[in-house]
């Protein structure tokens, strides 16, 4: 035998199984040929060493066909592929410290640099820094589209500088009208005296005197040259921009944080534009981006945004108005602070008095709805409420305005309590006969018509009553059966059921099961008249004058009109004369006592017995005859006689619109809302002129009838109500 490492063989695979190859790492040994062989078991571990063509020959006598493992010792090794977190927080840490800080008040952002993209929106973006017309314009046209489109994923955190090139890129309207280009500070070291130097960090607290301070020189006439247009153009949509962008709320809370003075003056700028109609849309974009970013800054009386804002509740343009109080009344609603809107402390009563003629214009929901948001916030205070009582009376003035807007927009409601259920008769319990007149009509037609028209002229629907089958078979049978006609002449017992439902579309045949094995056949929704209607449905009127010989027996004819049943009663029973004219009777005195009324055991003439006066007895009859029918009477509806009349209690409302939740919203809430914070807030104390009384009951007094039946009335409104008259109602000791 030779020194020579063995080679291992692979063996063969069983029947119909795969081969699957060994890919375990490949281990190979050298052996000096001055050494001795190594033992067995480690020869027999040691696999595919023929591999080296150094190595000596293998040594298959001891080689047993299978291969030898020896474990090898490991250790775990932090990777971002086992580790993700542990590399990922690094990995934010040194992005974190990369990022410069954009909106760093102390850093020069003219010399920042954004990392290039070959995106639309990066094109956009730098071609507005440009100042190149041809980019400009490009920019601001892709700008208008995307913030139109996409301007709820169009966000100024992406696009740093993007925010303030547009504001600047808008302020551009005061070289169009006053010549002078605004210069934006940034550095606060530097001095900001000069007229056209805005302080861009923090604001311009004297823009509007440095505003007044630049004539205009736009003239009136609205002949423009092309440079004019296309720079106005420019404005306008930067300006726009802007306005679609800060729909979206992180846009105008980003915004109104780091660009929050140049934000303020740009605000400012374009509110005070001249008037005229061609800057007409920009100063309604500029207030619908100041409803939008106003939520998230602070105010005071001196606040040039605030006073310009004020300003423009005097415009005669009614988009002016609407806008202004809604950003006047969204001033600082976002922040925590409790002082952040310190401005309406010191409102003057001009202004106060415009705000509340505002309150009068009940056509108009916008600006009066905005005016009610803002007497909400203002009567919160008790200082304000103080300064309100020098403007105007509340008693007189301001209180019935509010009580009178409680029923503002309401909806008529009604609520129904039943105190007593109507009762009606029961049907008829028996099929009423057929005259011989409606018979004799009937037995001209031929079936399935002929039963149809008799179940019309005998029947009616009502969905409450139900008959059974039987008895309508046999009530059929008994007034059509011919037993001298094979099959008697009528229809089948199925067909005729079947017939019933064409007949009355409301009727149904239907199997009723019983107590224990009884089972009812019955045909549903209809139920017997009282009397036969002729084929015109009316209904047909009988004879009740009773046999002179017999007086338990009626006479029973049926006749189609009164007119006929009055002849019928004149002529056959009282045996009165006609004359020359229609309709006449002979009414003279009969010569014996012969006349007498014997209509349905009427007792008028039993105790003294019969009467010559003709003219007398005949108007009596005439009396329980119907009257005569129009020659274009509609057919009467068969109703059942009502034995308890239906007693109900109804409630009419005035209600105040809900939304979704329930919660009452619109004009009516908001003032008595207001009325509620007036109670709340009122002086303490007694009101000397007055006559001694509190500052609740001198104010409150004369107004709360109207406002308990306004209670009443708005269901939506009664929680609120019911604090103000708590409020009200409550008295205060000192």
């Amino acid at each position: 035998m030779s020194n020579s490492t063995p080679q291992g063989l692979r063996q063969a695979p069983k029947a119909n199984q795969p081969f699957i190859p060994d890919t375990a790492p490949v281990r190979r040994s050298h052996i000096h040929p001055n050494q001795s062989p190594p033992p067995v078991a480690m020869v027999h571990s040691l696999s595919n060493s023929s591999a080296n063509p150094n190595s000596p020959r293998p040594n298959f006598d001891n080689w047993d066909g299978r291969e030898q493992r020896v474990p090898m010792s490991t250790r775990d090794v932090a990777t971002p592929g086992n580790r993700p977190a542990l590399f990922a927080s690094l990995n934010d840490r040194n992005k974190a410290a990369k990022l410069p800080d954009f909106y760093d008040p102390y850093f020069p952002l003219r010399f920042l640099e954004v990392p290039k993209s070959d995106h639309i929106y990066k094109r956009a973006h730098y071609g507005l820094q440009s100042d190149i017309p041809d980019e400009v314009d490009f920019a601001l046209y892709h700008l208008v589209q995307i913030s139109n489109q996409r301007w709820d994923k169009f966000k100024f955190e992406g696009f740093p500088l993007l925010a303030e090139t547009l504001m600047a890129k808008a302020i551009d309207v005061s070289i169009l009208c006053t010549g002078v280009t605004w210069e934006l500070q940034y550095e606060f070291r530097e001095s900001t005296d000069r007229v056209n130097v805005l302080n861009s960090l923090h604001g311009t607290r004297d823009i509007l005197e440095k505003i007044k301070q630049i004539p205009v020189t736009l003239p009136q006439d609205t002949l423009e040259t092309y440079e004019f247009n296309h720079r106005l153009r420019n404005v306008k949509e930067a300006t726009l921009v802007l306005r679609n962008m800060v729909l979206l709320q992180e846009n105008a809370f980003y915004v109104s944080r780091y660009a929050k003075g140049l934000l303020r003056d740009f605000l400012v700028i374009l509110m005070n534009l001249p008037d005229q109609p061609r800057l007409n849309e920009i100063k309604n974009d500029a207030l619908d981006i100041a409803e939008e970013v106003t939520k998230f800054m602070r105010t005071d009386p001196e606040d040039p945004l605030w006073v310009s804002l004020l300003n423009c509740l005097e415009s005669s343009d009614r988009a002016h108005v609407v806008r202004a109080l809604w950003a006047l009344t969204h001033f600082s609603t976002e922040l925590e602070e409790q002082d952040a809107n310190r401005a309406m402390e010191r409102i003057s009563k001009h202004t106060l008095q415009q705000l509340y003629f505002h309150t009068l214009l009940d056509l108009d929901k916008d600006i009066l709805s905005g005016a009610l948001d803002f007497w909400y916030q203002y009567t919160l205070s008790s200082e304000n409420i103080e300064t309100m009582m020098d403007v105007f009376s509340l008693p007189s003035v301001f209180v019935p305005r509010m009580v009178a807007l409680l029923m503002h927009d309401g909806r008529p409601s009604k609520k129904e309590t039943v105190l007593q259920d109507e009762k009606v008769a029961p049907p008829p319990s028996e099929i009423p006969r057929v005259p011989s007149e409606l018979l004799k009509d009937l037995m001209e037609l031929t079936e399935p018509e002929r039963s149809s028209r008799w179940l019309r002229c005998c029947f009616v629907e009502d969905a409450e009553c139900e008959i059974t089958q039987i008895a309508l078979w046999q009530a059929y049978q008994s007034r059509f059966a011919d037993p001298r006609v094979p099959g008697g002449g009528v229809l089948p017992a199925a067909e005729f059921i079947k017939n019933v439902s064409t007949t009355f579309t409301n009727a149904q045949a239907q199997v009723i099961n019983g107590p224990g094995a009884s089972t009812r056949f019955i045909i549903k929704g209809i139920r017997p008249l009282e009397t036969a209607h002729t084929f015109q449905g009316f209904p047909y009127i009988y004879c009740k004058w009773a046999d002179n010989e017999n007086q338990s027996k009626t006479c029973q004819r049926a006749f189609t009109t009164p007119t006929d049943l009055r002849n019928h009663v004149f002529s056959d029973h009282m045996d009165l004369p006609t004359t020359d004219k229609a309709g006449h009777y002979n009414l003279d005195n009969a010569e014996s006592p012969v006349h007498t009324c014997l209509w349905d055991n009427c007792t008028k003439f039993r105790s003294s017995g019969p009467s010559l006066n003709t003219a007398m007895v005949a108007g009596h009859v005439s009396s329980h005859l119907p009257d005569e029918r129009p020659a274009d009477a509609e057919p009467p509806v068969s109703k059942r006689a009502v034995l308890q009349e239906r007693i109900v209690r109804k409630w009419f409302y005035m209600d105040t619109p809900v939304n979704e939740r329930g919660e009452p919203v619109g004009v009516a809430y908001k003032a008595a809302l207001v009325l509620r914070n007036l109670a709340k807030n009122l002086p303490n104390g007694i009101a000397p002129q007055f006559n001694g009384l509190s500052w609740k009951k001198a104010v409150f007094l004369s107004h709360r009838p109207k406002i308990v039946e306004t209670w009443d009335r708005n269901r939506s409104l009664r929680k609120e109500l019911t604090e103000l008259i708590m409020t009200i109602e409550r008295e205060d000791y000192y």
